[in-house]
């Protein structure tokens, strides 16, 4: 073994048993790390690999693509998932179901389903850490199945505001960070791309779903849709759940565990601010794209696909956007990639969407803010793990998410309010959201210098 007062990366991880012929061996060797400030991550019984690849890594990791595209909204990022497919709900509901109700009402169920998903994230990344990912992940399944089909019964706004909103937030709130967390188990050197790619199912599959759900809406009525769709997200649900696997360090059972981060520091609250922040400008494209379309191209039958398209576009860039920031993140380090998220986001609304006056403006301003704007929720675990390392990386990562709730859950409804007290001014919402993006860029550049202070390091 090697000696422990060398400065020296230390592969954490497996144990338990996986496929035959994983070389998940105990290795004597150390790889080390250019950076002498790379975190060190021990494990009293030795040295061990990460996997880094091979077909059972890559099954995890499709397995958490899968859940992210069906549940995924959360935290830091948009609407994803779920939380894209409300957005064409929040659209038929104000123009079918219940219409009248105003914009910001709508939209404020959305942000308790974000709100509450984030307050089940910090809960369970803790209880996942304590009894085991996928038992959790199982739970969140089966109790978000349950409330999508109440959901298809309602016929009262409150009830939406029920299962849809706070019911269903937190039951799809409880798999959140580990599915975010676990292909840090399986990845060092490409955990950055595996991550990415994970989590870019949010809006790969959250822009297909709002293309099918619009046309069932149509076809088949609200009912049928909410039936047709939590069927599907039920087989999709269990299908994951059967690729996904855990792997645990040596002695894992006799670390304590904690439901608040053990490394609080100023580069702790760094991080969380950010979060915080701007998370209040991130959301309000996702939610407003939509409606603006209606609102700039009056040409456009409401009724035609064409109407949706931007979200659409959003957030398939999203998803391409995150896998290309997570090997970013690989390559010029995961803090930068997380900064530069913030910022551009907060650029593209000031620059790009405030100037946006027709269709094709407002396609590219989709594709640019998809691409760019989105890479913070994917990175979130990846950040935390070179910070603060793999230990309660769920509970951590479950922190950082409920650190933006108070974003989710009242940062379109602001966006909204700026809209109706500017006489529905669409340039006060897009500097409003623009600026606060910024802000929230700012808090992050504290974690960023005291990790490493040269300008042009990796970090």
């Amino acid at each position: 073994m090697a000696d422990s007062s060398n400065v020296q990366s230390h592969q954490v991880l497996p144990a338990e048993a996986l496929l035959p012929g994983d070389p998940l061996q105990l290795n004597p060797i150390i790889r080390e790390k250019s950076d002498p400030k790379a975190s060190v991550e021990t494990v009293e019984a030795g040295q061990w690999t990460y996997p880094d690849g091979g077909l059972r890594a890559w099954l995890v990791v499709l397995g958490c693509f899968i859940m992210a595209a069906t549940c995924m909204q959360v935290s830091i990022p948009a609407p994803w998932g779920w939380g894209l497919v409300w957005g064409v709900f929040q659209d038929y509901y104000h123009t079918n179901k219940f219409a009248g109700t105003p914009l910001s009402s709508l939209s404020l169920v959305g942000g308790l389903f974000a709100f509450s998903m984030n307050c089940a994230a910090y809960l369970f990344g803790g209880i996942g850490d304590r009894y085991g990912y996928k038992r959790m992940i199982a739970l969140s399944a089966l109790l978000s199945y349950l409330c999508l089909l109440a959901s298809a019964f309602v016929t009262e706004l409150y009830q939406v505001f029920l299962f849809q909103g706070c019911l269903l937030g937190f039951s799809m709130g409880i798999a959140m960070p580990l599915y975010m967390a676990l292909p840090s188990q399986w990845f060092f050197d490409r955990r950055g791309l595996a991550t990415g790619i994970a989590v870019a199912g949010s809006g790969i599959g959250g822009g297909v779903d709002s293309l099918i759900v619009r046309s069932l809406l149509s076809n088949l009525g609200y009912r049928n849709t909410i039936l047709a769709y939590s069927s599907a997200c039920a087989i999709l649900w269990t299908v994951a759940w059967f690729m996904m696997a855990e792997r645990r360090p040596p002695g894992f059972k006799e670390i304590q565990k904690r439901w608040l981060p053990h490394n609080i520091g100023p580069v702790f609250y760094s991080i969380a601010l950010s979060v915080f922040v701007g998370v209040f400008g991130y959301l309000s494209p996702f939610y407003f794209i939509t409606t603006y379309v209606k609102s700039q191209v009056p040409s456009l039958n409401p009724a035609s696909i064409l109407v949706v398209v931007p979200l659409v576009v959003m957030n398939m860039s999203g998803g391409i956007g995150r896998i290309v920031a997570g090997r970013f993140a690989d390559r010029f380090g995961p803090i930068n990639m997380f900064f530069t998220s913030f910022f551009l986001g907060g650029l593209s609304q000031i620059f790009i969407w405030t100037f946006a006056q027709s269709y094709a403006a407002v396609i590219v301003f989709s594709v640019i803010y998809g691409l760019v704007g989105c890479w913070f929720l994917n990175l979130l675990p990846v950040v935390c793990a070179q910070l603060f390392g793999l230990n309660d990386l769920a509970t951590i990562t479950g922190f950082m998410v409920l650190a933006n709730s108070p974003g989710q859950l009242a940062g379109a409804s602001i966006g909204g309010a700026v809209f109706s007290s500017s006489g529905g001014n669409w340039h006060a919402v897009s500097l409003y959201s623009g600026c606060v993006m910024l802000f929230g860029s700012s808090f992050v550049l504290y974690a960023r210098f005291s990790h490493d202070k040269r300008i042009w390091a990796k970090a």
